[in-house]
């Protein structure tokens, strides 16, 4: 019997291997053909041998020949598709042998391919049930910021150059920064100068000796205590760009996280107007998250990303077609759960040394995909600064006087800049925390458009990327008929819904490469219907809609009132604390507990009863949890505390009333 099924066995594993070599033979055959034919300038032709041979082989070699043949076909999607394919597998392999190099080069192509379009909407509404915020960390918005203190043509101004630069941009900026050696006094004069124009502080400190001397130490107490002297918010970038080769404290990343730490530690124990920044380049990937020192050492994450027309100075090597949000996109895809994220410096060149060209339109396409991009789609980035200085004439190494990061140098782009942060999304005040305004604004947020339901005149937004960085026009069709064209950033349209029907509509955007060629198209469907007008003390929610309207504005929740099982469900939380409740959950037994003057009710997730003052009374529907939101039928809401409903079918409207 062991004889027969040693044969059974040995006859399995042969077809096997003779089944393997038969699939390899032949992907090599189709892929020998295909490279053939695409060596001949046929990649129609050479893309179906392609596919074959990158399907069966699963070879990054096949797909990368695959990607080709699509880019010379100009079916960009499908190149960067096969790229991203292909970056999957050089994932799993550098997972293996700790190199990644190949994986981040892989992908970085195909996001050179990639084309993107999403649409988004501008509202403003309060935000409920929210995660916590960090230190200065602002609800909604993002805080503009530079550095200016080596710009040419501010320096005549002095210490008044913060006050010049607000006057020409227009806009009073929520922060400045400057570099500081690690070592040297705190910088009162320059904190008071900043401090003058209502702007927080963001110092850069970088310990150009090395790591060794940063130690808990008189020196370090003494700065943490400066620091808390100025009554001011400070933003502390220590040791910055630590996973790149030009800093001194680059390549022990042990020994850099306990330097960190060390200054966190010290700063939490003298300064707490001090928010601690960790902010690693964006290039290179590879050593990022080896050097993140731990999330109870770390307020925010940075960024350093820079705009330029060629990488190292080099004409050979062109970075034209870089969003600057690709380079953004891995680090907040690690760290933006639980930080939020600063663009710790920000330049796009105007001139290059590299070519010797004027690069104006490329500076201002670049900001605007920045600014306007992070706007859109990362919404906890909640900073960015501007690097404001012309590196050709000041520069601290010679290798580094290669491009002109100036704003006020170049009028043009001055301007651009100047009407870009005027939009009330870019913030001016630093809010939350130790010293920092008491002013409370309703701060604007971004929605994705799709399902969303528009009852007041708003500007929809279209966040476009293709595989040309030049995009020379996006198109706006509503119902099927032609309303808008946007030419530059931001591309977005304006809806009214008092002109529109209560319902349904479809918005259809197209956007169209350099040389007129239609590269993505989207269609989203929205809704609109009417603006509430509640009373003083009224809120009014509807079914399926993931808001609330109130007397002092509207309200997102996290939740939409819905209908389950034939009830209605409505947020417990949110309708408690309007009627003036408190409300507190206990984690360990999972219940809610409602206190008012009259009464406490405490009810249980998942339980079919209540009590009210003590007293126990059977439910109709359990308390449940959706999306982390309480849900309670709403007959539970005007029965127990003692408030009037109304619910009209029609427009499937809640009114809420004491």
């Amino acid at each position: 019997m062991k004889k027969i099924y040693l044969t059974v066995i040995t006859a399995l594993l042969f077809c096997f291997f003779i089944g393997t070599q038969e699939i390899e033979a032949n992907s090599w055959i189709d892929y020998t053909k295909g490279i053939e034919l695409l060596e001949k300038g046929k990649p129609a032709d050479a893309i179906p041998y392609l596919k074959r041979a990158a399907t069966e082989a699963n070879n990054a070699s096949y797909y990368r020949a695959l990607a080709d043949a699509y880019e010379a076909n100009n079916q960009f999607q499908k190149a960067a598709d096969t790229l991203y394919t292909e970056a999957a597998i050089h994932y799993k392999i550098g997972l293996k042998n700790g190199d990644l190099n190949t994986y981040h080069a892989v992908k970085n192509k195909a996001d050179k391919l990639n084309s993107e379009l999403e649409l988004y909407s501008l509202e403003h509404a309060k935000t409920v049930g929210t995660k916590p915020l960090a230190k200065y960390e602002p609800e909604s918005g993002m805080y503009i910021g530079a550095f200016i203190n080596g710009d040419e043509p501010l320096k005549e101004f002095g210490n008044l150059k913060y006050s010049e630069f607000n006057r020409i941009t227009s806009k009073n900026h929520a922060t400045y920064f400057r570099y500081w050696n690690y070592g040297d006094s705190f910088p009162t004069e320059w904190a008071e100068s900043v401090k003058d124009t209502g702007a927080a502080l963001h110092i850069a400190l970088e310990p150009n000796n090395g790591l060794g001397p940063v130690k808990d130490d008189a020196y370090l107490r003494k700065f943490a205590r400066d620091a808390a002297a100025t009554n001011t918010p400070i933003f502390l970038r220590f040791a910055g760009e630590m996973n790149g080769n030009w800093v001194e404290w680059n390549g022990n990343p042990s020994e850099y996280i306990k330097s960190f730490r060390t200054v966190s530690q010290v700063m939490a124990e003298e300064a707490y107007n001090v928010a601690m920044v960790w902010s690693p380049s964006a290039n290179p990937k590879r050593t990022i998250n080896e050097y993140y020192p731990g999330d109870d050492y770390v307020d925010w994450v940075g960024a350093s990303i820079y705009s330029v027309m060629f990488f190292n100075g080099d004409v050979s090597k062109s970075a034209e077609h870089v969003n600057p949000l690709d380079s953004l996109d891995d680090l907040y895809t690690e760290y933006a759960d639980r930080k939020p994220i600063m663009i710790s410096e920000y330049g796009a060149t105007t001139y290059s040394k590299a070519g010797d060209m004027d690069t104006t339109d490329f500076a201002i396409n670049k900001m605007k995909m920045l600014y306007h991009g992070a706007m859109l789609k990362y919404p906890r980035v909640k900073s960015i600064q501007w690097f404001s200085l012309n590196t050709l004439i000041s520069s601290h190494s010679a290798d580094r006087m290669l491009n002109n990061y100036s704003l006020t140098d170049n009028q043009k782009l001055l301007d651009e800049y100047s009407a870009l942060i005027g939009d009330e999304y870019y913030l001016e005040d630093v809010v939350n925390g130790p010293f920092a305004t008491t002013k409370h604004t309703e701060l604007p947020s971004i929605v994705t458009l799709e399902n969303e339901v528009i009852r007041k005149p708003t500007t929809i937004y279209a966040w476009a990327k293709t595989y040309d960085p030049n995009i020379s026009k996006v198109l706006f069709k509503l119902n099927g008929k032609h309303v808008s064209q946007s030419n530059s950033f931001p591309y977005s349209i304006e809806i009214n819904p008092n002109q529109l029907q209560s319902g349904k509509h479809q918005l259809q955007t197209f956007v169209y490469d350099s040389q007129g060629r239609k590269a993505i198209e989207k269609s989203v469907v929205f809704q609109t219907g009417e603006e509430p007008s509640p009373s003083n003390s009224e809120s009014i929610l509807y079914i399926n809609e993931p808001k609330a309207y109130t007397k002092n504005g509207a309200v997102r929740l996290l939740t939409a009132p819905q209908i389950l099982n034939g009830r209605t469900l409505v947020p417990l939380r949110f309708i408690s604390e309007q009627m003036g409740a408190k409300v507190k959950w206990n984690s360990q037994n999972k219940s809610i507990t409602i206190e008012s003057e009259e009464q406490t009710i405490v009810l249980v997730i998942n339980q079919t009863y209540a009590k009210i003052n003590g007293k126990q009374i059977k439910l109709d529907t359990t308390p449940i949890v959706i999306n982390g939101t309480t849900m309670v039928p709403i007959r539970f809401i005007s029965e127990q505390l003692q408030t009037g409903i109304s619910y009209e079918n029609a427009t499937k409207k809640v009114t809420i009333t004491p």
